[in-house]
């Protein structure tokens, strides 16, 4: 936000030099983070008098100037024909820079050589298209500094407003900032208004508001015989301080009274528009709209618009559009002041990535009390200026009146949050400079009536900060806030933190991947059409392609790891990630599920050749004992692994993990087509947790410990021969069961294929522990559960035994 020092002390007369103003603004809360110079690109002008015309002696169209400095007289080339002796004019000299950028010579016109440039006000910048030179006023003195003529020799405070401040996105805002601040009276903008008699604005349109929940008030007044053409100086150059350049006469107060109230107005040429009606409605779904910058936007059913009887005409609160905007033929306009939806704006400037300034003004919330007061502010303008008349009456829709908002204020209270201990009238003061209604309860306890502008005051610790920003932060002693008792970290903080220790102590390293990623991803990791990690929640505006979706799987990122470091000769490598994945949460106007995955990968060998080990590549089952070793150290219920296929994953060796019968998990080795898509050689392993669902499946009892056996095992070894195609898991399963509580362990120790082994057949061996706590087992006992054993194995798995 740019505030012209000198326009704001229209407004309040403070006397302080801008610096001293604009650090007591920051200390305030109002951060200023520079004084700007509006006149810099003008400092190196002249002002010059026109002393003789003549024409071209080998060029018609031109003519030869005579001009008149401080310091002496030069010849002019010029084509203009605006000029007659007497004439002040701004002169650029050989060697100065215009604001446009362009550097002057001397040039040669077909034998008068031109020693500087006389300026108009394009080439100024001060309008987009001038048709002569700018005549400065007649008593303009040839010393005469040209920003200060122009108006442009004051400074300019360029505020950094944090996004609770909306209010001072307007001159007035930050004018009663200034008065509370300083103590000085605030001058409030003249509001008179001249109406024609006669002439009523229901005689020229209509207003239907059809949603009053993305419009709570539509107000706007109609103005005719306008002549529209260049706006006066004292306007251009207030919106070249301000940063914006001048168009026209009406879209140029438009823009003042924007800049002046905080409230943004629009101008509809009513004889380009369709009906005596303007209706408020959403868009039709596909509806088509070329705004204002020339670009045709796509509309959506959430989009607000302003349209005539047959289409859209502007896009509610963002920017107008093209078919009704305001040209040199304009001679009657409806002037549109209104109150839209802080959240709907937002979401339609963020969709269409459409930024103005009045859709950053809209979408930060406004006052809705605001908009009568800027419509009679731009009819007083518009009138000052000659510019037109004024329709008698103004429209006015606000069915459902946004209530006054109170806030109950203790004195107690606010010195608590505070650390101070200021007196109650003290603070009461404060607030009523602040321009806050207030009744008192009884002592010390307060009703705080909020100002309708202040739509970031909700509670009592706003108002702390209000009392805390006019006492002065600096004048709060410093001091350690009281703690009652020492912070910890949460059950499931402390699980999470055991993860980490845990794979760190496995030999993983941990890596921290990015959050985002592109649709290309999701194609190189093998995701068919339709799988559900391919829903994913898109970003409204992504830096680029390859960082539009939040992520909904781990894997990427890991083999986006795994590959970097492929690619630099590092094979030997074992990651993990612990972080949040991103699952759109089913309506458009809820946040997205953040779960926690655990994804990690291995690649290389597990072991390097060595005098007492041989070299061992990583394979499945490293992966598959990385996460049961972890599910056992967590002390998970009712876990077990399953076979599946995964689209990222080798078909076989592939297992999907089960948690209390809901599916938590994977781990096997990625495809061929994967390891193709990522750049990367040799088997590589990967596996993924749903942390949420494994946490409520933690043993959180007190362990109990158990004294050493006193009598030994009977131990019994089996050699099964059944189908291959059975898993191991199930059939250890299988045998505990039916082993009860005899059977203390079981373990698998050797598998073996081929041979006398049928093809679709292999032999599976078990050890066996069998004990009684009690007493000595006998083996009767043990043969009779062995037997039971086997007669399962046999009569569910066609088991026999290998002989």
């Amino acid at each position: 936000m740019r505030v012209p020092y000198n326009w704001l002390r229209e407004y309040v007369p403070v006397e302080l030099d801008p610096q001293e103003l604009a650090d007591k603004m920051t200390m305030a809360g109002i951060p200023v983070e520079e004084l700007d110079d509006p006149g810099a690109p003008y400092q190196g002008l002249r002002v010059g008098e026109v002393c003789d015309l003549q024409p071209h002696p080998q060029a018609g169209r031109l003519l030869v100037c005579r001009v008149r400095l401080s310091d002496g007289e030069i010849t002019v080339v010029t084509a203009a024909r605006n000029l007659k002796a007497g004439d002040k004019v701004p002169v650029a000299l050989p060697g100065v820079r215009l604001p446009n950028g362009v550097v002057i010579a001397e040039v040669d016109f077909q034998g008068v050589v031109s020693q500087g440039m006389l300026c108009s006000e394009e080439e100024l910048g001060l309008s987009r298209k001038a048709e002569g030179i700018m005549v400065l006023p007649p008593g303009t003195a040839l010393t005469g500094n040209l920003p200060a003529i122009l108006g442009l020799d004051s400074p300019v405070l360029v505020l950094e407003l944090t996004p609770n401040r909306a209010d001072c996105y307007g001159m007035l805002g930050v004018a009663r900032e200034v008065a509370a601040l300083t103590g000085c009276r605030l001058n409030l903008p003249e509001l008179t208004v001249v109406e024609e008699t006669g002439r009523e604005i229901k005689d020229f349109v209509d207003v239907e508001l059809h949603n009053p929940e993305l419009c709570p008030r539509y107000t706007g007044r109609v103005f005719f015989d306008l002549q529209v053409g260049e706006s006066p100086l004292w306007l251009k150059t207030r919106l070249l301080a301000a940063g914006m350049r001048p168009v026209n006469n009406v879209v140029d107060l438009t823009n003042y009274v924007m800049w002046e109230l905080n409230q943004p107005l629009h101008a509809f040429d009513l004889d380009r528009m369709t009906g005596k009606k303007i209706l408020v409605r959403r868009a039709w779904e596909g509806e088509r709209l070329v705004t204002l910058d020339g670009e045709e936007r796509i509309l959506t059913t959430g989009d607000l618009v302003i349209a005539d009887a047959e289409k859209a005409q502007g896009l509610a609160g963002v920017m107008g559009g093209e078919a009704s905007e305001v040209s040199p033929q304009t001679r009657r306009v409806f002037l549109e002041s209104a109150y839209f939806s802080p959240v709907n704006t937002r979401r339609t400037a963020q969709r269409l990535n459409l930024q103005s300034e009045a859709a950053l003004r809209f979408g930060k919330g406004l006052d809705p009390e605001g908009p009568p007061t800027a419509l009679d502010r731009m009819a007083h303008l518009l009138a000052k200026i000659g510019a037109g008349h004024i329709a008698a009456g103004i429209i006015d829709k606000y069915p459902r009146p946004v209530p006054a908002r109170k806030v109950r204020l203790r004195a107690e209270r606010i010195n608590s949050l505070l650390g101070l201990d200021l007196e109650a009238g003290y603070m009461e003061e404060i607030l009523r400079r602040l321009n806050f209604g207030i009744s008192k309860e009884k002592e010390g306890v307060f009703q705080i009536g909020v100002p309708s502008y202040r739509q970031d005051i909700e509670n009592e610790a706003d108002l702390a900060e209000e009392v805390a920003r006019l006492h002065g932060y600096d004048k709060i002693p410093p001091a350690y806030p009281a703690a009652k008792r020492p912070g910890a970290l949460t059950p499931r903080q402390l699980w999470e933190k055991e993860i980490r220790d845990l794979m760190r102590g496995y030999g993983f390293s941990e890596v921290v991947t990015y959050s985002f990623h592109g649709e290309k991803t999701f194609d190189r990791l093998n995701l068919p059409a339709g799988d559900p990690l391919r829903n994913a929640v898109r970003l409204m505006i992504p830096l680029s392609e390859e960082g539009s979706l939040m992520r909904t799987t781990l894997l990427g990122g890991i083999l986006e790891v795994l590959s970097y470091n492929a690619k630099r000769k590092i094979d030997n490598l074992s990651i993990f990630e612990l972080s949040r994945v991103y699952l759109p949460a089913g309506d458009e106007d809820s946040l997205p599920r953040e779960d926690l995955h655990l994804a990690g990968g291995l690649m290389g060998m597990i072991n390097e050749k060595g005098w007492n080990q041989p070299a061992r590549q990583a394979d499945f089952y490293d992966g598959k004992g990385v996460l049961e070793a972890l599910l056992t150290e967590l002390k998970v219920k009712e876990w077990r692994f399953e076979r599946g296929e995964h689209p990222t994953l080798h078909p076989g060796r592939t297992a999907f993990l089960t948690v209390q019968g809901e599916r938590a998990g994977m781990a096997g080795e990625i495809r061929p087509e994967v390891k193709e898509a990522f750049d990367l050689n040799g088997p590589v392993i990967l596996f993924e947790l749903d942390i949420e669902k494994i946490w409520p499946a933690v043993a959180r009892e007190i362990i109990q410990v158990k004294p050493l056996p006193k009598f030994p095992p009977v131990l019994r070894d089996i050699a099964l021969v059944l189908p291959a195609n059975i898993p191991v898991a199930e059939v250890m399963r299988l045998v505990q069961a039916t082993g009860g509580e005899i059977l203390e362990k079981v373990e698998l120790f050797d598998v073996y294929s081929g041979g006398a082994i049928p093809k679709d057949r292999r032999s599976l061996a078990f050890s066996l522990v069998f004990r009684r706590p009690e007493r000595t087992l006998q083996d009767d006992e043990v043969n009779e559960v062995l037997e039971q054993i086997l007669a399962r194995l046999a009569a569910e798995y066609d088991a026999e035994i290998r002989r």
